[in-house]
């Protein structure tokens, strides 16, 4: 009866033993899956910073204030056009400030698209104050 009893241990203990195995290889994986979700940014996170570097670089230069300012501002200068990465295609409009402002027709390549919306207020130059809103509205190709 004592054998007996010494083989049921060992059967035992190799369960426990496969089952330990199977927990910590499921947890291993379970770790590496959601580290890997986690690193990897979401779209909308990297369009919005496109959008504010795009912005940025508006209000640090005099030229492009001055465009904005005259309401004289294309998205197709090429400071601007360069900045903007291939993925993406941005629409701007200015507006007087603080009327409302918004995008009145929407391009047919932006329709079924998530669109992404920033707006910068750009006040004044060296010799005029009359501030405008330059809105940005930028989506996925």
């Amino acid at each position: 009866m004592v054998i007996c009893f010494k083989r049921n241990k060992r059967g035992w203990t190799s369960v426990i033993e496969v089952f330990v195995s199977i927990l910590l290889i499921a947890g291993i994986m379970a770790v590496v899956i959601n580290s890997n979700a986690v690193q990897k940014p979401k779209i909308s996170e990297q369009i919005y910073k496109d959008q504010a570097l795009i912005l940025k670089i508006i209000q640090m230069d005099d030229d492009l204030r001055k465009e904005v300012l005259s309401k004289n501002f294309n998205m197709e200068n090429e400071k601007i056009k360069n900045t903007i990465p291939d993925y993406l295609k941005c629409e701007a409009k200015i507006c007087d400030f603080p009327e409302e402002c918004n995008l009145e027709i929407i391009p047919t390549e932006a329709e079924n698209k998530e669109i992404f919306v920033k707006s910068v207020l750009i006040t004044a130059t060296a010799d005029e104050y009359k501030p405008k809103e330059l809105k940005l509205w930028c989506w996925e190709k």
